[in-house]
C-alpha cells in the first residue's frame, strides 16, 4: 500500500522532471568498459549520456512508470521499482559506480537503502550522489523573513522530498557507513549570480549560495 502511494505521487510529476542530465556526475564517471547502476534513472538521459561518453553499460531503477518505459529503450537494462522495497537481483560487486542523482531526499530511510546498495559496488567502486542543499539562500529567506515553508512541484521544497541535508549531515551519514575515501562538496551553477557572488566573497557564503551537495564515496 505504501509503495502504491509513493508511486502515485511520482506518476503525477511532469515528464520534464525525469529528463535531467547531471553534468557533475557525468564528469565524475571516468574509465572505459564500466558498469553503472543509476538509481532513479528517470527517462534515461543521464545513462544515455554516459553510454555516449565511454563504453559504459548502464542499468537503471525508476519508480515512475512512464519515465521507466522511456529509460528501458535507452539503457542496457531497467526495472520499474521502488529502490527501498525491491529485492535486488544483481550480483554482488557488479558496479563500478552507483549513481543517485537527487534521490536520497525522497527516501524514507536513506541509510538503510545505502547499506543495501553498498555490497553491489566493486572493490574500487564509488557512490556518486547529488542532493538539494537545504541551506540555500532562497529557502532560508522564505523561512526566516517571510515565515514560508511551502512545498512545490519542483526544487528544494519538492512535495515528494522526505529528507533534508546539509554538507555536514551528508558527511556524517557516509562516515557512519565506513567509506575509506569520502568527498563531500557544495555545487554552484557555473556563470550564475550565485557563482559570481561566491567568487566575490571568496567562498565565505558558499553554504548559502550552493543549490546542491555532491558526494563521492569510495570503499
Amino acid at each position: 500500500m505504501e509503495t502504491d502511494i509513493v508511486e502515485k505521487l511520482y506518476n503525477s510529476k511532469p515528464s520534464d522532471y525525469f529528463s535531467l542530465e547531471r553534468e557533475i556526475i557525468i564528469n565524475e564517471v571516468n574509465g572505459n568498459n564500466l558498469i553503472v547502476l543509476d538509481i532513479g534513472c528517470g527517462s534515461g538521459e543521464l545513462g544515455e549520456a554516459l553510454k555516449k561518453k565511454s563504453k559504459t553499460i548502464v542499468y537503471g531503477v525508476e519508480l515512475n512508470k512512464k519515465a521507466y518505459e522511456k529509460a528501458s529503450l535507452k539503457l542496457d537494462h531497467a526495472i520499474h521499482a521502488n529502490i527501498e522495497s525491491v529485492k535486488i537481483s544483481y550480483e554482488k560487486q557488479s558496479f563500478d559506480y552507483i549513481i543517485m542523482g537527487d534521490v536520497l531526499e525522497h527516501l524514507i530511510d536513506p541509510m538503510s537503502t545505502l547499506k543495501k546498495l553498498k555490497p553491489y559496488l566493486k572493490k574500487e567502486g564509488s557512490f556518486l550522489l547529488t542532493v538539494p542543499n537545504i541551506r540555500y539562500w532562497k529557502t532560508l529567506i522564505d523561512l526566516v523573513l517571510k515565515d514560508e515553508w511551502e512545498y512545490k512541484d519542483w526544487g528544494i521544497l519538492d512535495f515528494t522530498h522526505l529528507r533534508f541535508f546539509t554538507k555536514k549531515s551528508l558527511f556524517r551519514l557516509f562516515f557512519k557507513m565506513d567509506f575509506n575515501h569520502l568527498s563531500v562538496s557544495r555545487v554552484i551553477g557555473k556563470n550564475t549570480k550565485s557563482d559570481f557572488l561566491n567568487k566575490l566573497t571568496l567562498g565565505l557564503f558558499e553554504g548559502f549560495l550552493a543549490s546542491h551537495i555532491f558526494v563521492r564515496a569510495k570503499k
